[in-house]
């Protein structure tokens, strides 16, 4: 099976990805579903195989502010596991999923024994860090349009999937979510997405993005052309 290649296990080969398939227990969950809670212990990191989750932090003024998505090939929770402190948010399944429950125990005496899947996992987190200190500059610097498209291009760089019609998104967001994303109100999401079905861009169904026009799209998001 293929992995997305920014994914934990798009980045392993052979017995080390097999090895850490071959973690924990599998199990089914249902969309809509909290499966990490933030403030809880530690207990278990969550392998994505099928399916989408967000990343969702309540926040001191009591609004919840998704952070990013994950999807297939993704291992979530391991930054509480390997730091031994309380989860830092909350992960909701955003369609079905079939994932591995990995116990702590296990993913760390995993990672002790395994240079090549450790390395993996710090190049993943080092990518995080990296990609929200740019989101942080985005806030600062970019207009809020601006920053739902660069919303939009990310994730369908990690996630998204070419069809003859054009760019699926590939992962089940509401325009209230990526208000959240990009850090404003529905509104500008809503005024974007007319202006850039105008344009040609953009194709909507619901709760699903087609981008037609992926080129322009990077354009107007200020990026250099080019499919991700």
């Amino acid at each position: 099976m293929s992995w997305p290649p920014a994914s934990l296990l798009g980045r392993l080969r052979g017995p080390d990805a097999d090895g850490l398939l071959r973690l924990g227990r599998p199990v089914r969950l249902p969309a809509q579903q909290r499966v990490i809670r933030q403030g809880d212990a530690a207990q278990h990191s969550l392998l994505i195989l099928q399916g989408a989750v967000k990343v969702v932090v309540d926040t001191e003024r009591g609004r919840d502010v998704v952070i990013a998505v994950r999807g297939r090939g993704d291992l979530l929770g391991e930054m509480a596991t390997l730091e031994h402190r309380p989860r830092s948010a909350h992960v909701v399944t955003c369609s079905p999923v079939q994932a591995r429950v990995i116990h702590s125990a296990d993913l760390a005496a995993f990672l002790s024994r395994n240079a090549v899947v450790c390395l993996a996992v710090a190049q993943m987190l080092s990518e995080r860090l990296r990609f929200a200190d740019r989101r942080g500059i985005d806030f600062v610097v970019c207009p809020a349009p601006v920053r739902v498209v660069r919303v939009l291009l990310d994730v369908v760089q990690q996630h998204g999937s070419c069809t003859a019609a054009g760019w699926e998104v590939g992962i089940p967001l509401s325009q209230a979510e990526i208000a959240s994303m990009a850090g404003t109100g529905l509104s500008t999401v809503e005024k974007t997405f007319r202006r850039l079905e105008s344009a040609g861009a953009l194709g909507r169904r619901y709760r699903r993005v087609l981008i037609i026009d992926l080129p322009g799209l990077r354009r107007f998001g200020e990026l250099p052309g080019g499919i991700p």
